[in-house]
């Protein structure tokens, strides 16, 4: 049966929240920041709690996931990744990264 990543969210959202210092901030090292986008995440409260909704989802679904098929995810995480940091590109940076984000998050995965 296919699983979107939006189902699994809706999983993680019933476990305990982190406190809201924690929500905050993104997935990765905003200290290693090197794209404007990135910065854009490490300083917007929601960005950042989408990045990291969409990191435990990538990694619930990377668990999930057929050794052999893994790799396959890993490379179409990195190009979503480069596509999300092309949002620099856009008039309206801000709009493009969280449409970005929400449209991955619904994506159907059938892993």
């Amino acid at each position: 049966m296919p699983k979107t990543i939006a189902s699994i969210l809706v999983s993680l959202t019933l476990a305990p929240c982190a406190s809201a210092a924690l929500a905050a901030t993104p997935s990765f090292d905003c200290a290693k920041a090197t794209h404007d986008v990135e910065e854009l995440i490490c300083n917007d409260a929601e960005l950042a709690e989408l990045d990291n909704s969409l990191n435990s989802l990538y990694h619930a679904v990377l668990k999930h996931t057929s050794a052999s098929e893994q790799e396959m995810l890993k490379t179409e995480q990195r190009g979503w990744i480069k596509g999300r940091n092309d949002c620099w590109k856009d008039s309206d940076m801000r709009g493009c990264v969280l449409s970005e984000y929400r449209t991955h998050i619904d994506e159907p995965k059938d892993r």
